[in-house]
């Protein structure tokens, strides 16, 4: 099993929200389609929207921490890529529709409460 997600505070709608990237949970349910294709794809599909189930901020190449701004100094072809920070309950619920058989240990992780399957 891959290693845990790690918490992200982010804010969302000018709160401060838990949240995870959206490229770790992607490579932690080890999904097979890549990372935009998958991730815009089930935005649209389950309805999630910006600034309440997730952000987006711009990331390229290598990364530089700038607060809660990821910018990179590396542009590889001159291409932007997009970072999606998501809350818990949108990365519960991907977990959830990727089928994914460690679901009940990723939920652990975001919240302590009992989860019934």
């Amino acid at each position: 099993m891959n290693e845990l997600i790690s918490l992200q505070p982010q804010p969302i709608n000018g709160t401060p929200t838990e949240t995870v990237s959206a490229r770790e949970l992607h490579a932690f349910l080890e999904v097979g389609r890549d990372f935009s294709t998958w991730i815009k794809d089930r935005i649209s599909k389950y309805e999630f929207v910006e600034n309440t189930d997730y952000i987006t901020l711009p990331k390229t190449g290598e990364l530089e921490n700038k607060g809660f701004l990821t910018v990179s100094k590396n542009l590889e072809n001159g291409g932007r890529s997009i970072e999606y920070y998501i809350t818990l309950d949108m990365a519960k619920e991907l977990a959830m529709v990727e089928h994914y058989e460690n679901f009940v240990v990723l939920s652990v992780q975001f919240d302590p409460t009992p989860i019934f399957i």
